[in-house]
Parts: structure tokens; C-alpha cells; sequence
């Protein structure tokens, strides 16, 4: 499970290194992500397998749910298979930078069962917001047993 956040660096060419912390979950026989858009502006990223996972329950939902296409045209035509190199880096496609405004700084953030990829500008008013909520939030979750 991918927990925690850590602050890196993005080069000029996109790449960045993969916290220690999130490679040493990925299976050594195959290192690499996909990487997708999300909204507001920033990546999801997933391990292979459990992209295949989420791939195999989209493939689920009816192929004429207008919701379900526009979703599929977003997040999975922006997907990236994404190989992690011999230094643990992650090279970023130009576009998915784009989207993301992925800048110097950069916030890894473990979501679970991915990872988040924000720019460090965007990320900071995303936890604020985050953090004013969290008691609304716990109160659901104590309403789920949690």
C-alpha cells in the first residue's frame, strides 16, 4: 500500500526519482508504472498490475454509458506505461506534465492503491482544503465502522 508524501525534483526532461519508499512496493521483475491524468490537474499513478486490475473493471461497464466513455477518453487514453530506470527514476511524458503543471517541485502522495503526482504549488492549497475537512470526513467514516 502506497502511504506517505514525499517532495522531489523534476528535470528539465521530465524525469524524477520515484521515492524509495513507493519502488520497493513495485514487483522487482517489473518496475514500472502507468501513469494517467486526473482532476484537478495532477497523475495518478498505478503499478502495472493493478492497472490491469482497474482496466479489467472499467471493461465491465456498458460500452454505451455516455459517462463511462467520456470517463474511458480521459483517464485511460491518457494512461503511460512507464518504465523505472536503473536510478529509480520515472520519466514523465511531456504531455501528462502539462496537465499536472508539474514544475520543479513535486509531491509524491501514496493514495492506497496508487500514487498521486502533484505539482508542489498545487499540492499544498489541495491539503489545506483537505486538512479543513478531515472532521467532516471522520464522522463518515465513523458512520462506515471505521
Amino acid at each position: 500500500m502506497f502511504r506517505g508524501s514525499y517532495e522531489h525534483t523534476i528535470d528539465s526532461k521530465g524525469r524524477v526519482s520515484l521515492p524509495a519508499q513507493f519502488r520497493s512496493l513495485l514487483p522487482k521483475d517489473n518496475e514500472r508504472l502507468v501513469i494517467t491524468n486526473y482532476i484537478p490537474s495532477h497523475l495518478w499513478a498505478f503499478t502495472y498490475e493493478n492497472w490491469i486490475k482497474l482496466e479489467e473493471k472499467l471493461a465491465s461497464f456498458p460500452l454505451t454509458d455516455p459517462d463511462i466513455r467520456s470517463f474511458k477518453h480521459f483517464f485511460v487514453a491518457g494512461a503511460h506505461d512507464v518504465p523505472v530506470d536503473k536510478l529509480g527514476r520515472v520519466l514523465v511524458p511531456p504531455r501528462l506534465r502539462e496537465y499536472a503543471q508539474l514544475n520543479k517541485e513535486v509531491v509524491f502522495v501514496g493514495s492506497i492503491t496508487h500514487i498521486e503526482i502533484w505539482d508542489k504549488g498545487n499540492w499544498k492549497p489541495t491539503f489545506t482544503t483537505s486538512e479543513s475537512n478531515v472532521e467532516q470526513v471522520a464522522r463518515k467514516l465513523a458512520d462506515l465502522g471505521f
